[in-house]
């Protein structure tokens, strides 16, 4: 679960700066400054992959070509979302979420009206946007479109898109790759972008990246795909430096859930806990979702007793427990703001390049924009 806002605790963090300098104060004003610009950042970003798409259809229109397959036109990526620092444990309902909605699972599952009113709620979009992310639902029914178009026309999109030397050079690479099957054992020279996507990338953009390594090899990329400060940081960093503070809160946690009958329960490296996985599987039939990749993830099995002929009104049931057990061992107890002190004392050094990004952003979206409006 994720939560709109963070309250700050009062008192500064001091953080020691690298060759025995002085300590460095991190203010509750560093937080939300830093969180801002993030938040920022990744919106931006997602507005800035509409406003990309409409300036390439825009382009490919003019070749003639009102039908296109959105996820070219933007590069096939979007933007990680980010809507403020929280925790792992603030993937577990409070008691308040959990009497509302529960963990969330139904209103994915069933298509009641009760789910389908959820789905527009501001409070459980709120708690739920980050693990969402973006998407346009739209485009997904666009490239069903293009697809029927059948071979001629999809084919002389991507020449006109991508122009023809790097069509033939894409070509070329995916027939070499099912024959070797590793990247680096193909001797293909890449091409620089042509076609519509070099208007596009010069419109937004400015040019294209060119990258040379040490083999001699040379790579075209698009700029602006810069990844979000927070990918900096490994996943379960931060985590493994709250379990210090913790590890007694989460004991008392997870012997809370044994006492009300789910079982053994573990935080994973990261700081998750399967719930997803648990509900689908034990109330929704679903054991797709039980896998991460190629690893199956062992759910334990419901409480005796729990009636699950309802399984919306057991999973309410299930989330309120955890809540609960969250609360009453102390687990939500500063451990956001724990959360949001330790990320921000690894991005402090890095302050100045996320404020950059911000301003880069925003000068991609203001081209694409201009663009769009005919200046």
């Amino acid at each position: 679960m994720r939560r709109p806002a963070l309250a700050l605790l009062s008192l500064p963090l001091l953080l020691t700066a690298c060759g025995g300098e002085e300590p460095v104060e991190v203010t509750d004003e560093d937080i939300e400054a830093i969180e801002q610009s993030i938040v920022n950042i990744s919106t931006l970003s997602w507005e800035l992959v509409q406003a990309e798409y409409r300036v390439g259809s825009m382009c490919m229109q003019d070749e003639g070509y009102t039908v296109h397959d959105p996820l070219a036109l933007f590069g096939n990526a979007v933007p990680n979302r980010f809507t403020g620092f929280a925790s792992p444990y603030a993937r577990i309902p409070t008691v308040e979420q959990a009497e509302k909605f529960a963990f969330g699972d139904w209103v994915t599952w069933t298509d009641t009206d009760a789910a389908l009113e959820m789905r527009e709620d501001p409070d459980y979009l709120a708690a739920h946007a980050e693990d969402q992310g973006y998407w346009e639902p739209a485009w997904d029914a666009e490239h069903e479109e293009f697809e029927a178009q059948g071979e001629e026309y999809t084919v002389a999109w991507e020449q006109a898109w991508k122009g023809p030397e790097r069509y033939e050079y894409d070509q070329a690479f995916e027939e070499a790759m099912e024959s070797a099957g590793d990247p680096a054992e193909i001797d293909l020279e890449q091409p620089p972008f042509g076609g519509c996507e070099l208007e596009t990338i010069e419109t937004v953009y400015g040019e294209p990246e060119k990258r040379e390594f040490d083999d001699g090899s040379v790579a075209w990329l698009k700029p602006g795909n810069d990844e979000s400060p927070l990918t900096q940081i490994g996943d379960g960093e931060i985590y493994g430096e709250m379990l210090d503070e913790y590890a007694d809160e989460e004991d008392a946690f997870l012997g809370c859930l044994a006492d009300r009958g789910y079982g053994e329960w573990e935080f994973s490296e990261i700081g998750w806990l399967a719930t997803d996985q648990y509900t689908t599987v034990n109330l929704y039939g679903d054991t797709t979702i039980a896998y991460e990749g190629d690893e199956r993830v062992e759910v334990p099995e419901l409480p005796d007793g729990l009636d699950t002929t309802d399984p919306v009104a057991a999973e309410f049931a299930i989330a309120l427990d955890f809540a609960q057990c969250a609360e009453d061992s102390g687990l939500r107890d500063g451990s956001e703001e724990l959360y949001a002190r330790l990320y921000v004392e690894r991005l402090m050094s890095n302050q100045t390049e996320i404020y950059a990004q911000e301003q880069q952003v925003k000068d991609h979206l203001a081209n694409a924009q201009a663009y769009i409006e005919g200046e």
